[in-house]
């Protein structure tokens, strides 16, 4: 009598579709992580990206690795200590490390100020649209500043102004997903003259117009008695109804 063998059937072990998983996903995000422009790559933040997405790839398919062997009581001694320590402490580390360096640095982005501050879509529209005569729009459609707009021009020279930003930033992210921010929206402070002439001051344009050279208007300007926008265009023209009010 012939005895038939059954078929084997390979049974897809979790941490297996754990990776196939993170692998599936992983490509979206290496893809938001690349550079709007082949002239503006950066290759530190370019690597530092995907390093950061596959660590933390290889954080979840150790712990998940790390929970199923300890239910089955086969992770022990050791290898034990050094799986639990790689996916739970060591790669979590490295990869909040990473992630705080390209969060500061890509939080700089027009697409991140869009990406919560849903009022302020219409001035970025403005700024962006081929149509725009504000300062911000022409600015723009001029690549006067090649890159992360809106930081640029409300964030205040040197470090201090960096730190400066990034604390009134987080006040305002904490009263965007909390819902506490009041409409229409205003600049926490009057735009300075100095964010302005941090670029222009010294520029030769600036330097042929006489009332910038005028030793009364001048200090006017300098000591922000006269705005700038008291001559030029306001910086947005955003139009009436839309949210915010913002110039």
């Amino acid at each position: 009598m012939e005895i038939m063998s059954r078929p084997t059937v390979r049974r897809i072990r979790p941490v297996h579709a754990a990776t196939a998983i993170c692998l599936i996903f992983s490509p979206a995000v290496l893809h938001a992580a690349g550079p709007t422009s082949e002239f503006r790559f950066d290759p530190v933040e370019h690597w530092a990206a995907r390093v950061l997405t596959w660590t933390l790839v290889a954080s979840v398919i150790l712990v998940i690795y790390a929970l199923i062997a300890v239910a089955k009581g086969k992770l022990r001694g050791a290898t034990g200590t050094t799986v639990m320590a790689l996916g739970i402490v060591i790669l979590p580390s490295f990869s909040v490390a990473t992630g705080m360096l390209l969060v500061f640095v890509r939080a700089g982005s027009v697409e991140f100020c869009a990406s919560c501050h849903t009022v302020m879509q219409p001035y970025i529209d403005d700024m962006q649209g081929p149509e725009g005569t504000g300062i911000a729009a022409v600015h723009f459609a001029n690549q006067y500043i090649p890159g992360n707009q809106c930081y640029e021009c409300h964030t205040s020279y040197g470090l201090f102004g960096t730190v400066e930003a990034k604390l009134h930033g987080i006040g305002e992210v904490v009263r965007y997903y909390t819902g506490t921010y009041r409409e229409p929206i205003k600049m926490w402070q009057p735009y300075s003259n100095r964010d302005c002439l941090k670029c222009h001051a010294d520029s030769n344009k600036w330097l042929s117009v006489d009332a910038h050279t005028d030793d009364d208007m001048q200090g006017r300007l300098f000591a922000d008695r006269t705005s700038c926008m008291h001559c030029h265009e306001p910086a947005h023209k955003v139009r009436a109804g839309d949210r915010g009010d913002v110039s």
